[in-house]
């Protein structure tokens, strides 16, 4: 696989995502416990190949980002090894393209609201060039001021993230084969930037990932002893750099940024000092909370990939038999762990994820038993049995702390989906109602505010939607 998925795969260490040498990767083992306890939503797959898309070992369809319609933006390889893009829209429709002056593949990595799409194409000198795509088709070709040009050395430009407005971020190499950020506005303005401290030796320096709609930037860098760094750019040029507490000092380990959302919230992963992998969010005010995806524990442990404005992350977690799977953390602390049908259970296969949407729909990629992609699309639709479990485990958790009140919670509930369940969807509605006062009267006391939030929305969906 080509591009970010290469291209990941350098700064995770962990081997699934990305271009270069198997590098950067960040981690601590909580001092925070995780509540991974189910959604009250039931998951829903689509699954899908692009037609030209090849079936041998490492081909096939990788999706790489979702937009608010539930578009999906990524790119196939075909029989012959080249890359394309493709757009998938939420009806099913697959477009596929080619920038106008690729002659070793075309790689899109993310769309936007407004159905505009970047990525980076290989020209015949494997040099590496932006672009961006209109919805209608139309696609400008770029280059960061300072991308090297030397042939076949993996220089050049590669844009990673694409906001509301259109503007983009993403990273060049340098003839020397050094690294550094740019943003590209709408109207074509570049802005390069590098990181403070960022090393110079080749492999090193800034890598832009995220840009959220404020054009608040995402990133990480390595440093001259290739320890990897978070930071976030600011609009107006201020770089903040930060690590994560645990990550590891030593070659390859430390802090890896990657995408931001719209209230300036971080998310990406760190890796200890046993190389594991560990995700992290982080607020616009430097306060960090860590995270292990359930069933990760023995494995290459948790990266995280994507942020909504929810505040709802994906990622990927490899398990001790480094074996691939999904999960959603929403805002709340709790986790949806998942795997796409047809998903093969070995070693390097499984389950991977690239974008979440606002209404908290997930575009990514599964590799079958013969290490073929396929592209998919997960949507979850909140359920009367779900939000009852929801909960219970919250409950358990802790995050619900009074026995009565869990108690109260589900009577309400239980009444309400017996309701529904013969055809009297007024009553039921009625009852939801009472469960949303008694959450808020609980809002703060015994139940945490990001669980009541929650508890709250799902509510109010199953009152709006009977049967």
């Amino acid at each position: 696989m080509n591009g970010r998925t290469q291209h990941r795969n350098r700064i995770l260490g962990i081997c699934g995502r990305a271009a270069g040498a198997c590098a950067l990767a960040v981690a601590i083992l909580l001092a925070l416990t995780v509540i991974a306890v189910p959604s009250a939503q039931a998951q829903t797959f689509t699954t899908f190949d692009v037609l030209s898309a090849g079936t041998s070992a490492g081909q096939g369809t990788v999706t790489e980002d979702i937009n608010t319609a539930g578009d999906v933006a990524g790119y196939y390889v075909d029989a012959n090894n080249a890359g394309h893009g493709f757009v998938r829209t939420a009806d099913g429709t697959i477009t596929t393209f080619d920038a106008p002056d690729a002659a070793q593949g075309t790689i899109a990595y993310a769309n936007n609201a407004a159905g505009i799409v970047t990525g980076y194409y290989v020209d015949a000198s494997y040099v590496n060039h932006g672009f961006v795509r209109a919805s209608d088709g139309t696609i400008t070709e770029f280059d960061a001021p300072g991308a090297g040009t030397l042939a076949g050395q993996g220089q050049g430009t590669i844009p990673d993230g694409i906001n509301v407005l259109g503007d983009v971020a993403g990273t060049y190499i340098d003839v020397n084969s050094v690294y550094h950020g740019f943003m590209r506005t709408s109207d074509g303005t570049m802005t390069t930037f590098d990181a403070p401290g960022a090393g110079t030796l080749p492999g090193q320096g800034t890598t832009g990932v995220g840009i959220n709609e404020w054009d608040h930037i995402a990133g990480n860098f390595a440093d001259m002893g290739n320890v990897n760094h978070g930071f976030v750019r600011r609009s107006d040029g201020e770089i903040i750099d930060f690590d994560i507490s645990g990550a590891g000092t030593d070659i390859f380990q430390g802090t890896i940024g990657w995408d931001i959302n719209s209230s300036g919230v971080t998310t990406g992963w760190y890796i200890d000092a046993s190389g594991v992998n560990h995700g992290f969010v982080r607020t616009g005010d430097g306060v960090v909370t860590t995270f292990d995806a359930p069933g990760s524990a023995g494995g290459h442990g948790t990266v995280a990939y994507a942020i909504n404005v929810a505040g709802d992350v994906v990622g990927v977690y490899r398990d001790a038999n480094n074996v691939r799977h999904g999960y959603v953390r929403v805002a709340d602390g709790r986790m949806t762990t998942f795997d796409a049908p047809g998903a093969g259970t070995g070693a390097g296969q499984g389950t991977v994820t690239g974008g979440i949407n606002m209404e908290g729909d997930v575009g990514g990629s599964y590799i079958d038993a013969n290490r073929v992609w396929h592209g998919y699309v997960r949507t979850g639709v909140v359920t009367p049995s779900g939000i009852i479990d929801a909960v219970t485990q919250l409950f358990s958790s802790g995050a619900i702390s009074s026995p009565d009140v869990a108690t109260g919670l589900l009577n309400k509930l239980n009444a309400a989906l017996a309701s529904r369940n013969s055809g009297m969807c007024g009553p039921a509605g009625n009852v939801y109602a009472a469960f949303i006062n008694q959450v808020q009267a609980q809002t703060g006391k015994a139940i945490t505010a990001a669980t009541a939030a929650t508890l709250i929305a799902d509510a109010h969906y199953l009152e709006a939607n009977c049967p």
